[in-house]
Protein backbone atom coordinates (compact mmCIF):
# COMPACT_ATOMS: atom_id res chain seq x y z
CA UNK A 1 0.00 0.00 0.00
CA UNK A 2 1.37 3.25 -0.53
CA UNK A 3 1.66 6.90 0.73
CA UNK A 4 0.39 8.74 -2.46
CA UNK A 5 -2.83 11.10 -2.21
CA UNK A 6 -4.04 8.63 -4.73
CA UNK A 7 -3.81 4.95 -5.18
CA UNK A 8 -5.09 3.15 -7.98
CA UNK A 9 -4.87 -1.61 -7.97
CA UNK A 10 -5.99 -3.19 -10.43
CA UNK A 11 -6.95 -6.24 -8.24
CA UNK A 12 -10.62 -5.62 -9.82
CA UNK A 13 -11.53 -3.61 -12.57
CA UNK A 14 -12.98 -0.46 -11.03
CA UNK A 15 -10.75 1.85 -12.31
CA UNK A 16 -10.62 -0.05 -16.16
CA UNK A 17 -13.10 1.43 -18.89
CA UNK A 18 -11.44 -0.71 -21.29
CA UNK A 19 -8.95 -3.26 -22.44
CA UNK A 20 -7.47 -3.98 -25.80
CA UNK A 21 -5.04 -6.85 -26.26
CA UNK A 22 -4.41 -6.83 -22.30
CA UNK A 23 -5.01 -9.30 -19.53
CA UNK A 24 -4.92 -9.30 -15.95
CA UNK A 25 -2.73 -11.70 -14.38
CA UNK A 26 -0.96 -12.73 -11.13
CA UNK A 27 2.85 -12.80 -10.89
CA UNK A 28 4.06 -15.84 -8.34
CA UNK A 29 5.69 -14.36 -5.10
CA UNK A 30 9.40 -14.57 -4.66
CA UNK A 31 10.56 -16.81 -2.22
CA UNK A 32 13.64 -15.69 0.18
CA UNK A 33 15.31 -19.02 0.38
CA UNK A 34 16.30 -22.58 -1.46
CA UNK A 35 15.91 -24.40 2.04
CA UNK A 36 13.42 -23.44 4.64
CA UNK A 37 13.83 -20.91 7.49
CA UNK A 38 12.72 -23.82 10.30
CA UNK A 39 12.94 -27.30 9.64
CA UNK A 40 13.15 -30.12 12.59
CA UNK A 41 16.60 -29.65 14.24
CA UNK A 42 16.30 -29.35 17.95
CA UNK A 43 16.72 -32.94 20.28
CA UNK A 44 13.23 -33.09 21.54
CA UNK A 45 11.70 -33.00 17.84
CA UNK A 46 12.77 -35.99 16.79
CA UNK A 47 9.68 -37.95 16.33
CA UNK A 48 8.12 -34.82 15.44
CA UNK A 49 7.64 -33.50 11.52
CA UNK A 50 6.62 -29.96 11.04
CA UNK A 51 2.84 -29.58 9.80
CA UNK A 52 1.38 -27.52 7.20
CA UNK A 53 -0.27 -24.86 9.03
CA UNK A 54 1.03 -22.14 10.87
CA UNK A 55 0.16 -18.89 12.22
CA UNK A 56 2.69 -15.86 11.50
CA UNK A 57 2.85 -12.17 13.28
CA UNK A 58 4.98 -8.84 13.77
CA UNK A 59 3.92 -8.07 17.45
CA UNK A 60 3.02 -4.01 17.38
CA UNK A 61 4.19 -4.18 20.81
CA UNK A 62 8.07 -5.24 21.07
CA UNK A 63 8.19 -5.63 17.46
CA UNK A 64 9.09 -9.61 17.82
CA UNK A 65 8.09 -12.05 14.73
CA UNK A 66 6.16 -14.65 16.48
CA UNK A 67 4.99 -18.12 15.01
CA UNK A 68 2.78 -20.72 16.00
CA UNK A 69 3.06 -23.98 13.99
CA UNK A 70 1.41 -27.02 14.10
CA UNK A 71 3.87 -30.18 14.60
CA UNK A 72 2.60 -33.83 13.88
CA UNK A 73 4.05 -37.74 14.35
CA UNK A 74 2.38 -40.93 13.64
CA UNK A 75 0.19 -42.80 15.72
CA UNK A 76 0.14 -46.24 13.70
CA UNK A 77 0.73 -47.24 10.17
CA UNK A 78 -2.43 -46.27 9.08
CA UNK A 79 -3.72 -43.67 6.80
CA UNK A 80 -4.18 -40.48 8.54
CA UNK A 81 -3.36 -41.77 11.97
CA UNK A 82 -1.53 -38.91 13.62
CA UNK A 83 -1.20 -36.66 17.18
CA UNK A 84 -0.88 -32.86 16.28
CA UNK A 85 0.73 -30.21 18.66
CA UNK A 86 1.16 -26.54 18.66
CA UNK A 87 4.74 -25.12 18.93
CA UNK A 88 6.44 -21.84 19.46
CA UNK A 89 9.29 -20.15 17.32
CA UNK A 90 10.10 -15.93 17.64
CA UNK A 91 12.66 -14.23 15.50
CA UNK A 92 13.59 -10.15 15.73
CA UNK A 93 14.47 -10.58 11.99
CA UNK A 94 11.84 -12.66 10.62
CA UNK A 95 14.17 -15.00 8.83
CA UNK A 96 16.47 -16.16 11.95
CA UNK A 97 14.17 -18.22 14.09
CA UNK A 98 14.60 -19.07 17.84
CA UNK A 99 12.45 -22.64 19.12
CA UNK A 100 12.83 -21.53 23.33
CA UNK A 101 12.52 -24.51 25.63
CA UNK A 102 8.96 -23.58 27.63
CA UNK A 103 9.02 -26.13 30.11
CA UNK A 104 5.52 -26.26 30.23
CA UNK A 105 4.05 -28.94 27.94
CA UNK A 106 5.32 -32.63 28.61
CA UNK A 107 6.29 -34.54 26.02
CA UNK A 108 7.75 -38.35 25.83
CA UNK A 109 8.58 -37.20 29.80
CA UNK A 110 9.93 -34.37 28.85
CA UNK A 111 8.57 -30.45 29.74
CA UNK A 112 12.13 -29.35 27.58
CA UNK A 113 10.56 -28.62 24.14
CA UNK A 114 8.56 -25.16 22.51
CA UNK A 115 5.30 -26.74 22.64
CA UNK A 116 2.66 -24.22 23.73
CA UNK A 117 -0.64 -26.82 22.93
CA UNK A 118 -0.49 -30.45 23.58
CA UNK A 119 -0.93 -33.35 21.30
CA UNK A 120 -4.08 -34.60 20.17
CA UNK A 121 -5.18 -36.69 17.77
CA UNK A 122 -6.14 -34.89 14.48
CA UNK A 123 -5.03 -31.90 15.82
CA UNK A 124 -4.31 -29.91 12.97
CA UNK A 125 -5.15 -26.64 12.00
CA UNK A 126 -4.80 -24.81 14.93
CA UNK A 127 -5.25 -21.02 14.34
CA UNK A 128 -4.24 -18.27 16.49
CA UNK A 129 -5.13 -14.98 16.36
CA UNK A 130 -3.98 -11.63 18.11
CA UNK A 131 -7.24 -9.47 18.89
CA UNK A 132 -6.02 -5.47 18.10
CA UNK A 133 -10.00 -4.68 19.74
CA UNK A 134 -10.29 -7.15 23.03
CA UNK A 135 -10.57 -5.32 26.01
CA UNK A 136 -9.73 -8.37 28.73
CA UNK A 137 -5.83 -8.91 28.52
CA UNK A 138 -6.29 -12.55 29.34
CA UNK A 139 -8.05 -12.84 25.82
CA UNK A 140 -5.46 -10.67 23.58
CA UNK A 141 -4.82 -14.15 22.11
CA UNK A 142 -7.37 -16.13 20.65
CA UNK A 143 -7.42 -19.88 19.36
CA UNK A 144 -9.40 -22.65 17.80
CA UNK A 145 -8.60 -26.14 18.21
CA UNK A 146 -10.03 -29.06 16.89
CA UNK A 147 -9.47 -32.76 17.83
CA UNK A 148 -11.28 -36.39 17.49
CA UNK A 149 -11.16 -39.23 19.63
CA UNK A 150 -12.55 -42.81 19.49
CA UNK A 151 -16.07 -41.74 21.61
CA UNK A 152 -16.49 -38.77 19.32
CA UNK A 153 -16.21 -41.22 16.21
CA UNK A 154 -18.63 -43.36 18.33
CA UNK A 155 -20.80 -40.60 18.49
CA UNK A 156 -20.77 -39.76 15.19
CA UNK A 157 -19.12 -35.69 16.45
CA UNK A 158 -15.95 -35.09 13.76
CA UNK A 159 -13.29 -32.74 14.94
CA UNK A 160 -15.19 -30.24 16.66
CA UNK A 161 -14.08 -26.61 16.76
CA UNK A 162 -13.06 -25.26 20.36
CA UNK A 163 -11.46 -21.90 21.71
CA UNK A 164 -8.78 -21.14 24.14
CA UNK A 165 -7.43 -17.73 25.38
CA UNK A 166 -3.75 -16.27 26.16
CA UNK A 167 -2.51 -12.75 27.59
CA UNK A 168 1.03 -13.45 25.86
CA UNK A 169 0.50 -16.76 23.74
CA UNK A 170 2.65 -18.96 25.60
CA UNK A 171 -0.09 -19.76 28.38
CA UNK A 172 -3.39 -21.03 27.11
CA UNK A 173 -6.31 -21.67 28.78
CA UNK A 174 -9.44 -23.67 27.58
CA UNK A 175 -12.89 -22.14 29.08
CA UNK A 176 -14.60 -24.53 31.38
CA UNK A 177 -18.19 -24.86 32.01
CA UNK A 178 -19.25 -26.32 28.70
CA UNK A 179 -17.92 -23.45 26.79
CA UNK A 180 -16.50 -25.94 24.26
CA UNK A 181 -17.34 -26.78 21.67
CA UNK A 182 -17.85 -23.56 20.05
CA UNK A 183 -19.04 -25.01 16.83
CA UNK A 184 -19.82 -28.35 17.36
CA UNK A 185 -19.79 -29.22 13.62
CA UNK A 186 -16.41 -29.22 13.07
CA UNK A 187 -14.21 -28.65 10.19
CA UNK A 188 -11.16 -30.26 8.56
CA UNK A 189 -8.90 -27.35 7.47
CA UNK A 190 -6.65 -24.67 9.24
CA UNK A 191 -9.19 -22.49 11.57
CA UNK A 192 -8.37 -19.12 10.05
CA UNK A 193 -9.58 -16.40 12.45
CA UNK A 194 -9.90 -12.33 12.85
CA UNK A 195 -11.25 -9.48 13.39
CA UNK A 196 -12.87 -7.71 10.22
CA UNK A 197 -13.22 -4.09 10.50
CA UNK A 198 -15.68 -3.93 8.25
CA UNK A 199 -18.30 -5.68 9.58
CA UNK A 200 -17.17 -5.65 12.90
CA UNK A 201 -17.17 -8.62 13.71
CA UNK A 202 -15.15 -11.99 14.37
CA UNK A 203 -14.42 -14.31 11.05
CA UNK A 204 -13.35 -17.73 10.52
CA UNK A 205 -12.85 -19.55 7.37
CA UNK A 206 -14.28 -23.34 7.35
CA UNK A 207 -15.01 -26.69 5.34
CA UNK A 208 -18.33 -27.51 3.85
CA UNK A 209 -20.30 -29.70 5.38
CA UNK A 210 -19.69 -32.43 5.54
CA UNK A 211 -16.04 -31.52 4.78
CA UNK A 212 -17.10 -30.68 1.61
CA UNK A 213 -13.52 -29.29 -0.11
CA UNK A 214 -15.06 -25.13 -0.49
CA UNK A 215 -14.32 -22.07 1.35
CA UNK A 216 -17.42 -21.23 3.88
CA UNK A 217 -17.01 -18.49 6.84
CA UNK A 218 -18.72 -17.87 10.21
CA UNK A 219 -19.24 -14.80 12.00
CA UNK A 220 -19.29 -14.42 15.72
CA UNK A 221 -19.90 -10.86 18.32
CA UNK A 222 -18.15 -12.83 20.82
CA UNK A 223 -15.63 -15.62 19.50
CA UNK A 224 -17.73 -17.84 21.16
CA UNK A 225 -21.22 -17.67 19.69
CA UNK A 226 -20.92 -18.67 15.83
CA UNK A 227 -23.43 -17.77 12.87
CA UNK A 228 -23.99 -21.13 10.69
CA UNK A 229 -21.31 -20.63 7.86
CA UNK A 230 -21.91 -19.90 4.65
CA UNK A 231 -20.04 -20.48 0.98
CA UNK A 232 -17.90 -17.72 0.07
CA UNK A 233 -15.57 -19.46 -2.60
CA UNK A 234 -16.32 -22.88 -4.68
CA UNK A 235 -15.18 -24.16 -7.64
CA UNK A 236 -17.03 -23.25 -11.07
CA UNK A 237 -16.87 -23.17 -14.70
CA UNK A 238 -13.76 -21.43 -15.24
CA UNK A 239 -12.01 -24.07 -13.14
CA UNK A 240 -10.69 -26.89 -15.03
CA UNK A 241 -11.40 -30.53 -13.56
CA UNK A 242 -8.46 -31.28 -11.57
CA UNK A 243 -8.55 -27.38 -9.71
CA UNK A 244 -12.01 -28.55 -7.94
CA UNK A 245 -10.81 -28.70 -4.47
CA UNK A 246 -10.20 -25.81 -2.53
CA UNK A 247 -8.55 -26.87 0.90
CA UNK A 248 -8.51 -23.93 2.93
CA UNK A 249 -7.63 -19.84 2.85
CA UNK A 250 -6.41 -17.13 4.63
CA UNK A 251 -6.61 -13.60 4.08
CA UNK A 252 -5.31 -9.70 5.07
CA UNK A 253 -6.36 -6.60 5.25
CA UNK A 254 -4.99 -4.18 2.43
CA UNK A 255 -6.42 -0.99 1.87
CA UNK A 256 -9.51 -1.06 0.07
CA UNK A 257 -9.08 -4.65 0.02
CA UNK A 258 -9.11 -7.96 1.81
CA UNK A 259 -7.07 -10.41 0.09
CA UNK A 260 -7.36 -13.78 0.08
CA UNK A 261 -4.78 -16.73 -0.22
CA UNK A 262 -6.63 -19.63 -1.30
CA UNK A 263 -5.03 -23.45 -0.82
CA UNK A 264 -6.34 -25.20 -4.13
CA UNK A 265 -5.42 -29.01 -4.19
CA UNK A 266 -5.04 -30.23 -7.75
CA UNK A 267 -6.04 -33.75 -8.45
CA UNK A 268 -8.50 -35.90 -9.87
CA UNK A 269 -9.52 -39.57 -9.09
CA UNK A 270 -8.28 -38.76 -5.42
CA UNK A 271 -10.15 -42.16 -4.39
CA UNK A 272 -7.91 -43.91 -6.82
CA UNK A 273 -4.91 -42.42 -6.46
CA UNK A 274 -5.35 -42.92 -2.29
CA UNK A 275 -6.45 -46.48 -2.78
CA UNK A 276 -3.46 -46.99 -5.56
CA UNK A 277 -0.16 -44.73 -5.80
CA UNK A 278 0.70 -41.62 -8.26
CA UNK A 279 2.13 -43.60 -11.30
CA UNK A 280 5.18 -41.82 -12.99
CA UNK A 281 3.27 -40.82 -16.18
CA UNK A 282 1.15 -38.66 -14.68
CA UNK A 283 1.58 -34.88 -14.77
CA UNK A 284 3.63 -33.00 -12.44
CA UNK A 285 0.08 -31.63 -10.63
CA UNK A 286 -1.06 -34.57 -9.39
CA UNK A 287 -2.27 -34.25 -5.44
CA UNK A 288 0.09 -30.96 -5.65
CA UNK A 289 -0.90 -27.95 -3.65
CA UNK A 290 -0.40 -24.31 -4.10
CA UNK A 291 -2.01 -20.68 -3.48
CA UNK A 292 -4.36 -18.51 -5.85
CA UNK A 293 -5.43 -15.20 -5.00
CA UNK A 294 -8.85 -13.77 -4.38
CA UNK A 295 -10.49 -10.63 -3.18
CA UNK A 296 -13.53 -9.27 -1.33
CA UNK A 297 -14.58 -5.03 -0.69
CA UNK A 298 -16.72 -6.10 1.90
CA UNK A 299 -15.28 -9.03 3.67
CA UNK A 300 -18.39 -11.64 2.74
CA UNK A 301 -18.32 -11.26 -1.23
CA UNK A 302 -15.48 -12.92 -2.24
CA UNK A 303 -13.85 -13.06 -6.11
CA UNK A 304 -11.45 -14.71 -8.05
CA UNK A 305 -8.16 -12.61 -9.41
CA UNK A 306 -5.91 -12.22 -12.41
CA UNK A 307 -6.09 -15.33 -14.39
CA UNK A 308 -6.06 -17.39 -11.49
CA UNK A 309 -2.53 -18.42 -12.14
CA UNK A 310 -0.42 -19.18 -8.36
CA UNK A 311 0.70 -16.44 -6.72
CA UNK A 312 2.73 -19.04 -4.45
CA UNK A 313 4.06 -22.14 -6.60
CA UNK A 314 5.41 -25.46 -5.74
CA UNK A 315 9.30 -25.66 -6.28
CA UNK A 316 10.65 -27.81 -8.87
CA UNK A 317 11.24 -31.60 -9.41
CA UNK A 318 13.50 -32.37 -6.16
CA UNK A 319 13.08 -29.52 -4.66
CA UNK A 320 12.00 -29.59 -0.78
CA UNK A 321 8.76 -27.93 -1.81
CA UNK A 322 8.28 -29.83 -4.87
CA UNK A 323 5.19 -30.97 -3.19
CA UNK A 324 2.89 -28.33 -1.51
CA UNK A 325 2.77 -25.17 -0.19
CA UNK A 326 0.14 -24.02 2.19
CA UNK A 327 -0.61 -20.18 2.90
CA UNK A 328 -0.46 -18.66 6.60
CA UNK A 329 -2.64 -17.19 9.35
CA UNK A 330 -1.94 -14.39 8.42
CA UNK A 331 0.52 -12.61 5.77
CA UNK A 332 1.10 -9.43 6.52
CA UNK A 333 2.88 -6.22 5.46
CA UNK A 334 6.43 -5.38 6.52
CA UNK A 335 9.19 -3.14 4.95
CA UNK A 336 6.92 -1.77 2.11
CA UNK A 337 6.61 -5.58 0.96
CA UNK A 338 3.72 -8.21 2.15
CA UNK A 339 5.40 -11.31 3.79
CA UNK A 340 3.74 -14.43 2.80
CA UNK A 341 5.42 -17.41 5.38
CA UNK A 342 4.10 -20.46 4.28
CA UNK A 343 4.40 -24.29 5.37
CA UNK A 344 5.76 -26.45 2.84
CA UNK A 345 7.10 -30.17 1.48
CA UNK A 346 8.10 -32.17 -1.37
CA UNK A 347 5.32 -34.87 -0.22
CA UNK A 348 2.28 -34.32 -2.17
CA UNK A 349 -1.23 -34.29 -0.67
CA UNK A 350 -1.67 -37.73 0.65
CA UNK A 351 0.94 -39.37 -0.87
CA UNK A 352 4.95 -39.87 -0.34
CA UNK A 353 7.34 -37.70 -2.33
CA UNK A 354 7.88 -38.60 -5.88
CA UNK A 355 10.67 -40.78 -7.13
CA UNK A 356 10.87 -42.60 -3.89
CA UNK A 357 13.13 -39.35 -2.47
CA UNK A 358 13.03 -38.60 1.20
CA UNK A 359 10.56 -36.51 2.80
CA UNK A 360 11.19 -33.08 3.58
CA UNK A 361 8.86 -30.49 5.62
CA UNK A 362 9.55 -26.91 6.86
CA UNK A 363 8.65 -23.48 6.77
CA UNK A 364 9.99 -20.75 4.51
CA UNK A 365 8.86 -16.73 3.83
CA UNK A 366 7.76 -15.36 -0.41
CA UNK A 367 7.79 -11.59 -0.40
CA UNK A 368 5.49 -9.54 -2.60
CA UNK A 369 6.44 -6.32 -3.66
CA UNK A 370 4.37 -3.45 -2.67
CA UNK A 371 0.46 -3.50 -4.40
CA UNK A 372 2.29 -6.48 -7.12
CA UNK A 373 -0.59 -8.58 -6.57
CA UNK A 374 -2.43 -8.57 -9.73
CA UNK A 375 -0.93 -6.65 -13.28
CA UNK A 376 -2.41 -5.72 -16.42
CA UNK A 377 -0.14 -7.31 -19.04
CA UNK A 378 0.70 -7.35 -22.59
CA UNK A 379 2.30 -10.03 -24.25
CA UNK A 380 3.16 -7.59 -27.56
CA UNK A 381 1.10 -3.93 -27.67
CA UNK A 382 -2.09 -2.94 -25.88
CA UNK A 383 -3.67 -0.25 -24.07
CA UNK A 384 -5.60 -0.12 -20.93
CA UNK A 385 -8.20 2.79 -20.88
CA UNK A 386 -9.33 3.93 -17.46
CA UNK A 387 -12.62 5.41 -15.93
CA UNK A 388 -12.28 9.60 -15.01
CA UNK A 389 -9.93 9.41 -12.02
CA UNK A 390 -8.89 11.97 -10.14
CA UNK A 391 -5.51 13.08 -10.35
CA UNK A 392 -2.54 15.34 -11.10
CA UNK A 393 -0.97 14.39 -14.27
CA UNK A 394 2.33 15.95 -13.26
CA UNK A 395 2.56 13.77 -10.42
CA UNK A 396 2.02 10.23 -11.64
CA UNK A 397 3.83 7.37 -10.64
CA UNK A 398 3.73 3.87 -12.66
CA UNK A 399 4.08 0.18 -10.32
CA UNK A 400 5.28 -1.52 -13.20
CA UNK A 401 8.04 -4.18 -14.92
CA UNK A 402 8.80 -2.74 -18.09
CA UNK A 403 11.87 -4.94 -18.09
CA UNK A 404 11.33 -6.30 -21.34
CA UNK A 405 9.77 -3.73 -23.05
CA UNK A 406 8.10 -0.13 -22.85
CA UNK A 407 5.16 1.89 -21.40
CA UNK A 408 4.02 5.48 -23.37
CA UNK A 409 0.66 7.04 -21.63
CA UNK A 410 -1.52 9.78 -22.49
CA UNK A 411 -4.13 12.20 -20.36
CA UNK A 412 -7.39 12.46 -22.07
CA UNK A 413 -10.39 14.53 -20.61
CA UNK A 414 -13.76 12.72 -19.74
CA UNK A 415 -14.82 12.82 -23.03
CA UNK A 416 -11.45 10.79 -24.79
CA UNK A 417 -9.80 13.91 -25.70
CA UNK A 418 -5.87 13.86 -25.59
CA UNK A 419 -5.45 17.27 -22.65
CA UNK A 420 -2.89 19.70 -24.22
CA UNK A 421 0.53 19.07 -23.44
CA UNK A 422 0.16 15.38 -22.16
CA UNK A 423 -0.34 13.43 -25.39
CA UNK A 424 1.52 10.30 -26.22
CA UNK A 425 4.08 11.88 -27.88
CA UNK A 426 4.73 14.40 -25.13
CA UNK A 427 5.29 10.91 -23.20
CA UNK A 428 8.95 9.94 -22.32
CA UNK A 429 8.94 6.04 -22.47
CA UNK A 430 8.90 4.16 -19.16
CA UNK A 431 11.64 1.07 -19.05
CA UNK A 432 12.98 -0.93 -16.34
CA UNK A 433 11.23 -2.60 -13.40
CA UNK A 434 9.96 0.06 -10.19
CA UNK A 435 7.51 0.35 -7.95
CA UNK A 436 8.09 4.34 -8.16
CA UNK A 437 8.26 5.26 -12.07
CA UNK A 438 8.00 8.52 -12.68
CA UNK A 439 6.06 9.50 -15.64
CA UNK A 440 7.52 12.26 -17.48
CA UNK A 441 6.57 15.22 -20.08
CA UNK A 442 8.78 16.78 -22.85
CA UNK A 443 7.86 20.07 -21.83
CA UNK A 444 6.91 19.33 -18.56
CA UNK A 445 3.12 19.18 -19.61
CA UNK A 446 1.00 22.21 -18.55
CA UNK A 447 0.89 23.73 -15.48
CA UNK A 448 -2.44 25.11 -14.08
CA UNK A 449 -0.56 28.58 -14.18
CA UNK A 450 -0.37 28.37 -17.96
CA UNK A 451 -4.25 28.38 -17.78
CA UNK A 452 -4.98 31.94 -17.44
CA UNK A 453 -6.97 33.88 -15.02
CA UNK A 454 -10.94 34.35 -14.54
CA UNK A 455 -13.96 32.77 -14.66
CA UNK A 456 -12.57 29.99 -16.73
CA UNK A 457 -9.61 29.12 -14.42
CA UNK A 458 -11.63 28.76 -12.26
CA UNK A 459 -14.00 26.54 -13.66
CA UNK A 460 -11.18 24.61 -14.94
CA UNK A 461 -10.14 24.22 -11.39
CA UNK A 462 -13.12 22.94 -10.18
CA UNK A 463 -13.21 20.36 -12.46
CA UNK A 464 -9.29 19.30 -11.91
CA UNK A 465 -8.29 16.11 -11.28
CA UNK A 466 -10.82 14.12 -13.54
CA UNK A 467 -8.71 12.37 -16.33
CA UNK A 468 -9.09 9.30 -18.13
CA UNK A 469 -5.43 7.71 -18.93
CA UNK A 470 -4.75 5.83 -21.96
CA UNK A 471 -1.75 3.47 -21.32
CA UNK A 472 -0.01 2.03 -24.15
CA UNK A 473 2.03 -1.50 -23.36
CA UNK A 474 4.49 -2.76 -24.67
CA UNK A 475 5.27 -6.04 -23.42
CA UNK A 476 5.03 -4.71 -20.18
CA UNK A 477 3.19 -5.36 -16.72
CA UNK A 478 1.29 -2.67 -14.98
CA UNK A 479 0.47 -3.40 -11.06
CA UNK A 480 -0.71 0.25 -10.17
CA UNK A 481 -0.76 3.80 -10.61
CA UNK A 482 -0.12 6.52 -7.91
CA UNK A 483 -0.39 10.26 -8.11
CA UNK A 484 0.16 13.19 -5.91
Amino acid sequence: MSDYRSSYLFIDDTHIHALDAVRAGVVPAAKVSAEPLIAVDRPWEADWRIGSYINVLRDPEDGLFKMWYGVGRQLGDKRGEEANGLAYAFSHDGLHWEKPVLNQIEDNGSTENNLVFPFFRWGAGTGVMRDPVETDPAKRYKMLFMFQSGDMIFAGIVQPVCVAYSADGIRWEVPRHWRNPVIPEGSDTQLVSYWEPRLRRYVVYLRGRPNVRIICMAESDDFESWTPRISIVAPDEDDPPQDHEFYGMSSMDYGDFRIGFLSVFHTLNEGWVAANQIEDWMPEWMNQMDIQLTWSRDGRTWNRAGNREPILECGPPGSHDCGSVYPPNAPFVHEDQIWLYHGCSNCLHGEEPRHETEQRRGINLARIPRDRLVCLKSEGRGTITTVPLTLDPEALYLNADAGSGSIRLEVLDPWERVVEGFGLDACLPIVGDSTDHRVEWQGAGRRDGDRGGGLEAKMVSQAAGLYKLRIHLDQAKLFALYSG
